[in-house]
């Protein structure tokens, strides 16, 4: 596979803050630095979640507990190597563990679960990540930034991708259909 889908149709940093991005961005309450091992992406409850790639759903989770509460974990082929994208803070996953799924496929959608649960407006998101293991455990360790495969963090801009658009078309329809790359808030 040549590229990788991105996991939402609108894919923006929640509030364009450095800290929902991947890296040692964010402070512990004593001022000490803390990792966070993704991306938050915007995103409303039941905002569909895509598959990034063709591959087979490794692991899901229904449980709400503290952390990322529902989740869904697709491992994939990507330039050689075996990767797993983790979606969290889902209220719906729609696949179950060991399906075979094509990249833009609906396979989950989010929610506030886990320590999303109670955030509001702007602040319920995606938490979205890129890993070289399965269980990659605390940190940084077995992470990979997702700005290294998609070439940048959709921070101070949104980027928007079409998901199978002609599923909603009926066979012979007719219809506008928009594939926007990097469509800039107004």
């Amino acid at each position: 596979m040549g590229f990788l889908a991105w996991p939402l149709e609108t894919n923006r940093i929640r509030r364009d803050v450095t800290n929902n991005t991947f890296g040692t961005v964010r402070r512990n309450a004593d001022g000490t630095k803390r990792d966070h091992q993704g991306w938050d992406l915007v995103a409303t409850p039941l905002t569909a979640c895509y598959a990034i790639a063709d591959g087979v759903i490794r692991k899901r989770e229904d449980h709400d507990a503290k952390g990322h509460g529902k989740l869904v974990v697709l491992e994939f082929l990507f330039q050689g190597r075996t990767l797993f994208a983790l979606y969290s803070h889902l209220s719906i996953a729609s696949v179950a563990r060991g399906t075979k799924v094509t990249q833009g496929e609906v396979i989950a959608y989010t929610g506030t679960s886990g320590n999303a649960n109670g955030m509001t407006g702007e602040d319920q998101h995606l938490h979205f990540e890129i890993r070289n293991e399965l269980e990659a455990g605390r940190g940084l360790s077995g992470r990979v930034d997702p700005q290294t495969l998609y070439g940048r963090a959709p921070r101070e801009y949104a980027i928007v991708e079409s998901h199978g658009q002609k599923r909603l078309l009926k066979s012979g329809g007719t219809g506008l259909k928009i594939n926007a790359q990097d469509m800039r808030r107004w």
